[in-house]
């Protein structure tokens, strides 16, 4: 009994020790902090930050430690090997901040923190700028601009009305669209570099350098605006829009100018709402010109490239000179459309837009086809629209012709009334003739624009995907 009375003790006398080392169970903090000391001074700082870090909240020894870990770190990030150097000066900013709170009046503390922290939002931002060019390798620049060209359109409709919520609500939108435009400046920087790349003029680089600077700035400005509720929020917004749209335009290749002239031209010929105060026929007119410009070089390349790809579509020599051809009169015809418009000019300079893609080599992933469908989409509803117009000028020229029918029905006063009676009789069987003329010439009309109808849709080509190859 008194054996099993000893053990029990010397157990609880173990248990007390460890709880009183702070529950380690055989090391203490002086312990820990004499081996992690040890370890710097070998120059073993992977096991020193191993012993010391814990020790950073220790009441007895948590300035010393975290001053010795601030150090560590500090030397770390400037050694040149450092895989993260934002990531090692922000632990030791970090640990600085411990050892200068729990010696506030400590001149020496207050200048390893100075030291610590100085450098580290360059560091920082440098970081993030590598992180963001590194997952932009491989993109097209073109369409990360086409994408900012929506996204920016996209924030201008919700910046217009988030504020018009609630006011838990417009906070919490605020910040979604100011994280959002944070983003889309941020698109400028792979943007930047990769035009800057492809120019071999350094005057024209340099240029472009500070153009694309000044625009990620503005984006910068509108995500600043909108967490701060401010009113110029759209203002800058709209301004980064022009940035994306005049940039896209410039570096757009061919193939994707033609497809955006066809959609500014639609939505000319269907008058849509403007974007940002800006014409759809002269986009179409910018897209038409950017892609007449680099048109001749770029079938160039293409016909090199095809000779060494056997997999590429042929595009022969007949095809170029005919969307050369095509995209002058295009130009023409968009810019007396511009000046003097009509429904009639806008449908043909879509007409000549789907003929120039029609002439266009595919593109790869099927484009060709989903532009063929698109065509055909508009063609249906332009032929519809087309046709609705008909029929409202037939309605109005029938409705004309009845009321001068109706206003010849009419008396004159001062007829005798046997007169009246007689002529009454002749007018009526007139007007029952001119009625019955009328009718007939307008179910003329009716067919005939339906035998027009017929024949535009039978000289109407078809789209890629129901053709039969």
């Amino acid at each position: 009994m008194k054996t099993r009375l000893a053990a029990l003790l010397l157990a609880a006398s173990s248990v007390l020790s460890a709880w009183a080392d702070g529950g380690s169970g055989a090391v203490s903090d002086s312990e820990l902090w004499n081996e992690g000391v040890s370890l710097y001074r070998d120059g073993n700082m992977t096991n020193a930050l191993e012993k010391l870090r814990p020790l950073m909240l220790s009441r007895t020894h948590g300035p010393r430690a975290a001053e010795v870990v601030a150090a560590i770190y500090y030397d770390r990030a400037h050694s040149g090997d450092a895989k993260d150097p934002a990531k090692d000066l922000s632990e030791a900013s970090a640990a600085a901040q411990i050892a200068l709170r729990a010696n506030p009046k400590d001149e020496r503390a207050a200048r390893n923190f100075t030291r610590a922290t100085d450098g580290l939002p360059e560091l920082l931002r440098t970081r993030r700028i590598n992180e963001i060019l590194e997952a932009a390798k491989g993109k097209d620049p073109s369409q990360m601009l086409k994408g900012g060209i929506d996204e920016s359109r996209q924030l201008m409709d919700e910046a217009s009305t988030y504020r018009t919520n609630s006011p838990s609500v417009v906070v919490a939108k605020s910040d979604s669209l100011s994280a959002r435009a944070e983003r889309l400046a941020d698109v400028w920087l792979p943007v930047k570099e990769a035009i800057a790349s492809a120019v071999t003029n350094e005057e024209q680089a340099a240029t472009i350098v500070e153009q694309t600077s000044q625009s990620r700035e503005r984006a910068l400005k509108a995500a600043r605006a909108l967490s701060d509720l401010s009113d110029d929020a759209y203002g800058h917004l709209a301004a980064g829009e022009e940035d994306f749209t005049r940039f896209f335009k410039l570096v757009a290749m061919p193939p994707q100018s033609i497809r955006e002239d066809l959609v500014s031209q639609s939505n000319c010929w269907i008058k849509a709402e403007p974007v940002n105060n800006r014409e759809w026929q002269q986009d179409a007119i910018d897209y038409t010109r950017s892609f007449r410009a680099k048109f001749p070089a770029w079938a160039k390349a293409y016909e090199q490239q095809a000779q060494s790809d056997t997999n590429m579509p042929p595009f022969t020599a007949e095809a170029q000179a005919k969307i050369s051809d095509l995209s002058t009169q295009l130009e023409k015809l968009q810019l007396d459309s511009s000046e003097n418009p009509t429904s009639e000019k806008r449908y043909n300079a879509m007409t000549l837009i789907r003929e120039i893609i029609e002439l266009m080599p595919p593109e790869k992933g099927g484009s060709s086809g989903q532009q063929g469908q698109q065509g055909q989409q508009g063609q249906q509803n332009q032929q519809q629209d087309k046709q609705n117009q008909q029929n409202d000028d037939n309605q109005n020229s029938d409705d004309q012709r009845q009321e001068e029918s109706q206003q010849d029905q009419q008396p004159d006063e001062g007829e005798d009334e046997n007169e009246k009676d007689a002529e009454g009789k002749e007018d009526e069987d007139k007007t029952d003739r001119e009625v019955e003329a009328l009718l007939k010439k307008a179910q003329e009309r009716s067919d005939e624009h339906e035998a027009e109808k017929k024949a535009r849709m039978r000289k109407a080509k078809l789209p890629p995907n129901e053709r039969d190859w």
